[in-house]
């Protein structure tokens, strides 16, 4: 690919737009947020980003990442137990609790 330049300018308030084909290339639009980043070299990269409200951090958390990876990937191979009611739910988990527990 390759290298466009594009040139910007910043009004009195150090505002600018950003052309529409790189709104377009980021994927972003009128009121996404974007991540100014300084690399290793000292450059800058803008990157599309999302604020996560502070009740769902937990979620992205690297160990409940990997939690749900370890899941849909048993979902995903049949190793899963799908109960139709509440009270077939409970006798599941009740039968958990009965079985020793294996640690992966």
């Amino acid at each position: 690919m390759a290298a466009a330049t594009t040139f910007l300018t910043l009004d009195k308030k150090g505002r600018t737009t950003l052309p529409e084909e790189v709104r377009e290339a980021l994927g972003v639009g009128a009121g996404d947020f974007l991540l100014l980043e300084r690399t290793d070299r000292g450059t800058y990269e803008l990157v599309p980003a999302t604020l996560v409200p502070n009740d769902q951090l937990w979620f992205h958390h690297p160990e409940m990442q990997a939690r749900v990876r370890r899941a849909e990937e048993e979902i995903a191979s049949g190793r899963s137990t799908r109960t139709e009611t509440p009270d077939e739910a409970q006798a599941f988990l009740d039968s958990l609790k009965k079985e020793p527990r294996q640690r992966h």
